[in-house]
């Protein structure tokens, strides 16, 4: 099972490499319907967990989605789906206090790391940074 979730670990980096190198968002181009995250894990159970909201791109964003807050942290996210020509079209917005209140800790719309590292928090290196909210924007273009 350890050599599936290493395997399923890789295939979503290529899937990431490929995201990473699209442009900015095509003109004109809302961003897709029913945007998603995916974590893994640093511990078991490893995940994946997915987190969606359903609805065009003016419901999804700023929609505010609770975790559990694990401690252990995240060794890998990815937003879905990209925009037509693949570049990204969702970040996340990842908050330490459930209901998405305060300032965001970060916002990504992807991470991961091949040496098994999680994710640390900002404003703690030396923590894993712990998600209990995020929402959904759309992503940077820069």
């Amino acid at each position: 099972m350890h050599t599936a979730n290493q395997l399923l670990l890789v295939a979503l980096a290529v899937i990431l490499a490929v995201a990473t190198l699209a442009a900015a968002a095509p003109a004109g181009e809302n961003p897709p319907s029913d945007p998603l995250v995916v974590f893994y894990w640093s511990k078991d159970p490893h995940g994946p967990t997915t987190i969606q909201v359903t609805g065009d791109y003016k419901t999804a964003q700023g929609q505010c989605r609770g975790l559990e807050g694990r401690e252990d942290g995240f060794l890998l996210l990815q937003t879905q789906p990209p925009y037509s020509d693949w570049s990204t079209a969702w970040d996340v917005k990842l908050y330490r206090d459930w209901g998405c209140t305060g300032e965001p800790a970060v916002q990504m719309s992807s991470w991961h790391t091949r040496q098994g590292i999680t994710f640390m928090d900002p404003a703690d290196p030396k923590k894993p940074l712990v998600v209990k909210s995020l929402s959904f924007v759309p992503a940077k273009t820069s």
